[in-house]
């Protein structure tokens, strides 16, 4: 990753803009194209990290010892099973704070590089759950809720099942609640030139709620949706013709666009809420495996 990034970073410091040669700007663009797709596969994997941790490494813990039954033995020692499972979550939880921390610092860094690279911003998708720490909590969270699940079900293939299935269905609820964290704030954009388009333009870290389908707004302030002005007014302009879209939406009497949208101020509050969201989970899950280990009987 570490290498990958070096490169995106190299071809984004070449030359670029309308002065420089085209050799050079081309070159620029296949590597920066080449770097940041390899990027976005490497932080697709960082994301989907806590999921193997809970299941390949939390799981086990506890449920593999007690399909092969040598909890007894061991608690049957001068250890007391409390004893026991902090001695092996000291083990487990240092090997995943530290593997977690590195990918975590790095992936924060090569986040930002496809920011720019691929102009998209850090609220969206992989570069949102690569920030901001993520990974290191989400691995703690999914590891210990492993052991957990581990503990209640005894059994590794159904627990397996279940850690799997609760991180995707984290993984899809977050989706849709994700945008409404927090109250979405809401502004008016004025019609004018449509600049998505342009290399040279500032790419801003927001997360709009409207799906590119935002309503518009007429000079009484009256807000028209966005699905009954194309249907019955602009739909029919074909695409990159912005400038007759804009002259249409005008003739009808509106001035501008209401968006709903987070703020990029807000991207690191995002992060602390879910953040603590997922030490939540640590939390709760460490408290479940400890209840479980100590009413566990200590014979067969």
């Amino acid at each position: 990753m570490a290498v990958n990034a070096a490169e995106l970073q190299s071809a984004l410091d070449l030359c670029h803009g309308p002065d420089c040669a085209k050799a050079v700007a081309d070159d620029r663009l296949a590597r920066i194209r080449d770097a940041a797709d390899i990027a976005g596969y490497q932080l697709n994997s960082v994301t989907f990290l806590s999921a193997m941790i809970g299941t390949f490494l939390g799981v086990p813990l506890l449920a593999k010892e007690y399909e092969h039954r040598t909890l007894l033995l061991a608690w049957s020692q001068d250890i007391s099973p409390q004893r026991w499972l902090l001695g092996k979550l000291a083990v487990l939880g240092t090997f995943v704070v530290v593997l977690s921390a590195a990918l975590s610092a790095e992936s924060l860094h090569v986040a930002r590089l496809v920011h720019l690279a691929d102009r998209r911003s850090l609220f969206e998708g992989t570069l949102y759950q690569a920030g901001g720490w993520m990974p290191l909590t989400l691995g703690l969270a999914w590891g210990m809720l492993g052991v957990a699940v581990g503990a209640g079900l005894r059994r590794l293939l159904p627990a397996f099942a279940v850690v799997l299935g609760a991180f995707g269905a984290r993984t899809t609820l977050m989706e849709q609640v994700r945008p409404h964290l927090l109250e979405p704030l809401t502004r008016v954009l004025p019609l004018g030139p449509d600049r998505s388009g342009d290399p040279y333009a500032a790419v801003p870290n927001e997360l709009l709620l409207d799906g590119g389908k935002s309503p518009f707004v007429d000079a009484a302030g009256s807000v028209h949706a966005y699905g009954d002005v194309m249907t019955q007014y602009c739909g029919s302009i074909p695409e990159g013709r912005g400038d007759a879209f804009v002259s249409c939406l005008k003739q009808q009497g509106l001035v501008g666009i209401q968006q709903s949208y987070q703020s990029a101020g807000r991207l690191g509050t995002f992060h602390l809420i879910e953040n603590g969201m997922n030490l939540t989970v640590f939390v709760v899950s460490f408290a479940v495996a400890w209840w479980l280990v100590r009413r566990a009987r200590t014979s067969a």
